[in-house]
């Protein structure tokens, strides 16, 4: 090129402007901008109207049914089909398929028999894979792709869930016997205890995990939420349970409370012991527990933005007024019951401008009342923003005294505010009737009713070792039956993204917390169902496309036996375990592994597992069941080239001549078939009678054998069948959006990190159970 086609600046002749006018600048490219614009908005590519949706928008349907687009596609997308021709009308199917019953609400009655229905089940259904589990019918996952969107909502924005399939247990008694029975069920090694003086005023939620009584640390049931009620005459203890340890947590405090004094069998005489035995004192007999199922419902936002939803949704109530109409503020005896409506309206206002909830107290429990929430509800879905305005310290650091107190966990209350609740169809024929303005509510209605509720704090991850500070905070929200869809809606409308069961096993994974302990009863059931899946589908596969697990020796691909590799790693005959859950102990293990120190000593340490977080080290995905192996000190340079060798199957003959036999059996039986129909035999007849008791699903004989052959069901041996001996396994393993890197939760023996510390080693080698490939990996205590 020529030097004068540069400026100077650059070397050339050429001088340009400083300055140029940006009004002369763009008239005099008009034509271009005009030609960019029309190319925008009238695109020449061939795109489907249909195409430029996101993804969570589109459907298969929508090249049959443009109803299936907006509004304002629907158009454009009817000329596009009329080009290509439309598809043909469907036949109008027999009204036999399209009638419903007479009455809906019975139907739906007989249909929750089996499994019950949450109150937002009809809205889940239609938007979510539904399934059954612990007796009721619960959603799983969104029909949209929407994993990741699930992610960044409880990362960045507000995901919620429907859990009110928790049970609520209500404990009434003095707290001393309460503290007393609960002494046998729980450790203070584990934490703090249920009468600790953090949780007994009622202003914070606490976590505990129970045991079977006096079987510290064997028999682990689950962990518990509990709060203390302060507001009531005789102290309340109400805990909130998984269902899937509900029953067996009920029938434990039972026999507790009906179990007679040890004292009173060994000091009566034989003569009035008749006499007695029909009334025995017992040590906890001024203790109530009810069950309060289907009593409330239960929603969890998790995410920062979920205070701003809340604070959006929620219009406290100031001061009773005109709502003194409202039957169960009627019902309430003002003298005996403070409400404290103005300071807590006060104390929520000053908390209100808070960037996230994991600023708040850890576990703080506020009850309000508020207006309903239909009123607060937007026309058009929007998101929720904070405010703008500062918060104060003190309001942060202080928590008033009264701010738990809440008339909701009164049974008769709430029971009159569903019996006088406000139905959707009543609050749209009152409202269109009396606004005056189009658009404009009357917040202070007295034909509304106001709802007590309750918010609890969750304050997410608070180890910085391995896990960023905050994630998974949240709300849970207490709200009486009959109110929670107007509710649900709400929160839905200020842009809170729902997810399901499967966004709480997913959350556990991020946090680095396990779902279900495998030295639990509901833990133990849950692995059965799984590995009963994971089978079924893996027998379904043809012969050629199955993963031949010997070959690769992994033993149990569907299910980790901790019992045999408890047994392995210190010849214990008792098939008994536990999950380490001492934090002493956890801290001390984790400075070990970060010192390279030598463990001490511990009681039960042969039958113990710890809880481990696994963090790949370079490339590699981690998947459930992979198998934690201790490494060679040559492995961690060598560890790219790192391969278990090829194992030979000794059934391979076996199962080739079982299906030779097979065939041979069925072409017999084809035969003998033929000749019955040409002699017009009935085939039934010849062949007898059925076994009585047989089931119509379950596998044949030579199914049941050809299956034994590919996945022996006794396991005898799991620590050295590979070249690199097992330590543990990873019950979760995945990508983890939180690290971006592939993670794992598991557990390990406490003898196979003894061994490892010895060793001077404190990286692990991580096998999938597909793949013949060790990777290297980073492992951290679960504290």
């Amino acid at each position: 090129m020529e030097p004068t086609e540069f400026d100077s600046a650059l070397g050339g002749t050429e001088l340009l402007p400083h300055s140029a006018n940006s009004l002369k600048f763009a008239a005099s490219r008009s034509i271009e901008i005009a030609a960019m614009t029309e190319s925008i908005v009238n695109p020449s590519k061939t795109k489907l109207i249909f195409q430029c949706l996101p993804v969570h928008m589109r459907r298969r349907v929508m090249s049959h049914n443009c109803k299936r687009l907006p509004r304002r596609l629907r158009k454009g997308h009817l000329e596009q089909l009329k080009k290509s021709g439309l598809p043909p009308k469907q036949k109008r199917p027999s009204r036999k398929y399209r009638r419903r019953a007479t009455n809906m609400l019975d139907e739906y009655n007989r249909r929750q028999r089996r499994h019950v229905w949450l109150e937002t089940h009809i809205w889940h259904a239609k938007r979510f894979h539904m399934i059954e589990r612990w007796g009721h019918r619960i959603a799983y996952r969104p029909c949209d792709k929407a994993f990741r969107a699930c992610y960044r909502a409880s990362s960045a924005h507000c995901l919620i869930q429907d859990i009110s399939y928790y049970t609520p247990f209500q404990i009434k008694g003095s707290i001393e016997t309460i503290k007393d029975m609960f002494s046998s069920l729980t450790s203070s090694q584990c934490g703090l205890g249920i009468c600790a003086k953090a949780y007994l005023n009622g202003n914070r939620k606490g976590i505990i995990n129970l045991y079977m009584p006096e079987s510290y640390p064997f028999k682990f049931i689950g962990r518990v939420e509990f709060i203390w009620i302060s507001n009531s005459s005789n102290k309340e203890l109400w805990l909130f349970l998984h269902p899937s340890i509900a029953k067996q947590v009920e029938s434990v405090l039972s026999d507790i409370i009906n179990k007679p004094k040890s004292d009173a069998h060994h000091e009566e005489n034989e003569a009035n012991a008749i006499a007695k035995k029909r009334k025995i004192a017992t040590k906890y007999s001024d203790i109530q527990i009810k069950v309060m199922a289907g009593m409330y419902n239960r929603f969890r936002l998790t995410g920062p933005r979920s205070h701003a939803v809340l604070v959006q949704t929620l219009k406290c109530l100031k001061e009773i007024g005109s709502f003194r109409t409202n039957d169960w503020l009627q019902h309430i005896d003002t003298e005996k019951t403070q409400l404290f409506l103005k300071p807590k309206y006060d104390y929520w206002d000053s908390i209100s401008s808070v960037n996230s909830p994991s600023q708040l107290p850890p576990g703080l429990v506020i009850g309000l009342v508020v207006k309903d929430p239909r009123l607060s509800r937007p026309n058009k879905r929007t998101k929720a923003q904070n405010k703008a305005t500062p918060t104060e310290t003190k309001s942060l650091l202080n928590i008033p005294p009264y701010v738990s107190s809440s008339p909701i966990w009164d049974t008769t209350l709430c029971e009159i505010i569903k019996e006088k609740r406000i139905t959707n169809s009543q609050y749209i024929e009152h409202i269109t009737k009396t606004q005056l303005v189009p658009g404009e509510v009357y917040e202070d209605d007295p034909f509304l009713q106001t709802i007590p509720i309750v918010l609890i704090q969750r304050p997410g991850s608070q180890d910085c070792s391995y896990k960023k500070i905050g994630y998974g905070s949240g709300w849970d929200i207490i709200i009486p039956s009959g109110y929670g869809l107007p509710f649900w809606l709400t929160f839905i409308m200020f842009g809170a993204r729902s997810g399901g069961l499967r966004e709480t096993e997913s959350l556990a994974f991020e946090m680095g917390d396990s779902y279900m302990p495998p030295d639990s009863e509901a833990g133990e059931i849950e692995d059965k169902r799984i590995e009963l899946e994971l089978k079924e589908k893996y027998f379904k596969r043809p012969p050629s496309k199955r993963v031949n697990y010997v070959k690769l020796a992994v033993p149990s691909p569907f299910i980790c036996p901790w019992n045999v590799l408890l047994k392995e790693w210190k010849n214990v005959r008792e098939e008994k375990l536990f999950v380490l859950r001492d934090r002493d102990i956890l801290h001390n293990l984790q400075n070990c592994m970060e010192l390279n120190k030598k463990v001490s000593e511990m009681e039960n340490s042969d039958h113990c597992l710890v809880p481990v977080y696994i963090q790949i080290i370079g490339k590699g995905n981690l998947t459930k069941h992979a198998m934690i192996c201790i490494p060679n000190k040559r492995d961690i340079s060598l560890c790219e080239k790192l391969m278990e060798p090829h194992h030979e199957d000794g059934n391979t003959k076996l199962r080739k001549q079982k299906r030779a036999e097979q065939k041979i059996l069925l072409k017999r039986m084809q035969k003998k078939r033929i000749k019955l129909r040409k002699k017009k035999t009935p085939i039934k007849e010849a062949n007898g009678p059925k076994p009585e008791g047989k089931n119509k699903h379950e596998p044949s004989e030579y199914v049941k054998a050809m299956r034994e052959l590919w996945l022996p069901s006794k396991i005898e041996a799991v620590r050295n069948v590979g070249s690199r001996e097992v330590m543990g396994y990873l019950s979760q393993g995945a990508f983890s959006y939180s690290e971006a890197k592939s993670c794992g939760v598991g557990y390990v023996t406490f003898n196979a990190i003894t061994k490892l510390l010895e060793c001077g080693l404190n990286k692990v080698l991580v096998r999938n159970t597909t793949s013949r490939k060790y990777r290297l990996a980073n492992i951290q205590i679960i504290k």
